[in-house]
């Protein structure tokens, strides 16, 4: 990847690190757009997709757009977070597990709650997590077309 780099940083509660270089599009103070293309096939999102990052460090969920090497919409992931920091060369957060993912014709659906409660029994996840992932589902599932709408504004216009 030419140009910028903008590192992300997915802490996992289990004190596994992952990390990407992304080009960045716009960084703010409390918010920034990534753009990072995947290398290989991740889940259902094939090699070559374009993903958008949305993140803000006031907000309990992070913003994923997926597009395909035409520019079509994939569809949308919002994982569920807390702790994000965002600085002009790196985006910082702790993800809490849940993943909601929206099709591209809509369709809603909860990923890994059941690992979210193993994760909670073994004492992975502490109240103010369960609190964060409970509020974020709330938001998000009461209408992701906003949040879609909120990400779309952050974008830079060409």
């Amino acid at each position: 990847m030419a140009g910028p780099k903008i590192k992300e940083v997915k802490r996992h509660l289990d004190g596994r690190v992952q990390t990407w270089d992304c080009e960045p599009l716009s960084v703010e103070d409390d918010r920034a757009v990534v753009r990072f293309r995947l290398p290989a096939r991740v889940g259902e999102w094939p090699r070559g997709t374009m993903t958008l990052g949305f993140f803000w460090e006031n907000r309990s969920y992070n913003l994923y757009r997926f597009l395909s090497p035409d520019g079509d919409l994939l569809g949308h992931r919002l994982d569920v977070v807390t702790e994000v920091s965002v600085e002009q060369d790196r985006i910082e957060y702790l993800d809490l597990i849940v993943d909601v993912v929206v099709s591209a014709t809509g369709d809603v659906h909860v990923e890994d709650e059941d690992e979210a409660k193993k994760a909670a029994s073994k004492g992975l996840l502490e109240p103010a997590h369960l609190e964060a992932i409970e509020s974020a589902l709330g938001t998000i599932l009461r209408d992701p077309r906003r949040i879609f709408r909120d990400a779309d504004a952050l974008l830079p216009q060409e």
